[in-house]
């Protein structure tokens, strides 16, 4: 299982100065030259901005995606299992109604197959994303273990298990979060990403922060199945702090990468060693 984290200024000067060790950059699609500048200290893979359960996958550029997932050998293209209240303007947030999860699911299989036409099915794996509840933008029928699993099990793709998603959505919607995440697909799991969640100045939850002791606690428990055996291995984990932009240029603190990158690497070495 390799080490990746985020790709930002402070990663790269920090792995030049052999003040961490890590075995991949994970990058975003939109900067070629962000690309070309990781890859001149390390390899580097693309975590993509694709979103299934909109119907827009036909709007996707495919070409700059196979073109960069062959530059990088990204062995996955990532989508992100979505149902945008928005999308849904006649459908409650915490809705249980039968039909409208059976809606749901259809939109996200529909697109994920519609992805699997441009780099195949066995390439794809699907995101747990976040939902917030009452007056936010997603529904919860999206981020439900079953829904997931039958869209897993309707398409044969993998899951990608972002940690930090399942406990803000356990936090803010109330469920236990060993729970929530042993109900997932993780039989299917291809890729993991930790990273921390903290609140902001106003109280709300947000996520690609500095890891606490309650991040590292769920990081350890998940490592730990993937140790038993009980959680297949992923092909990466992935610290999901730093990166560039106005997004998260502010949030990239050299010094708690220089932490907590060592702080993972140990824990997933010492998996590595069972």
């Amino acid at each position: 299982m390799k080490l990746a984290v985020n790709y930002s200024p402070a990663a790269e000067q920090l792995v030049r100065e052999r003040k961490i060790n890590i075995d991949i950059f994970k990058c975003p699609d939109f900067s070629r030259d962000l690309i070309d500048q990781a890859e001149s200290v390390k390899p580097n893979y693309i975590h993509f901005g694709l979103n299934a359960g909109r119907g827009q996958m036909d709007k996707v550029d495919w070409n700059t995606i196979n073109e960069l997932r062959s530059r990088t050998n990204t062995p996955y293209v990532n989508v992100h299992a979505v149902a945008f209240t928005k999308d849904y303007p006649d459908v409650d947030v915490f809705t249980k109604k039968p039909e409208d999860t059976e809606r749901i699911v259809k939109a996200v299989v529909h697109d994920i197959n519609m992805v699997a036409e441009q780099v195949g099915m066995e390439n794809i794996i699907l995101e747990n994303v976040i939902c917030r509840g009452e007056g936010e933008n997603m529904l919860q029928p999206i981020i439900d273990p079953a829904a997931l699993t039958e869209i897993v099990n309707q398409t044969g793709c993998g899951f990608l298990l972002d940690t930090a998603h399942a406990r803000m959505t356990s936090m803010l919607l109330g469920l236990d979060v060993r729970k929530y995440i042993s109900s997932l697909p993780l039989e299917s799991i291809k890729e993991l990403h930790i990273t921390g969640i903290q609140a902001d100045e106003k109280g709300r939850l947000r996520d690609s922060m500095p890891m606490t002791s309650e991040d590292w606690d769920i990081a350890a428990w998940v490592v730990q199945q993937i140790k038993d055996g009980t959680i297949p291995k992923p092909w990466v984990t992935a610290l999901e702090y730093g990166g560039v932009g106005p997004k998260f240029e502010w949030r990239t603190d050299k010094e708690v990468l220089a932490e907590q990158v060592p702080m993972l690497s140990d824990l997933i070495a010492e998996e590595a060693q069972n």
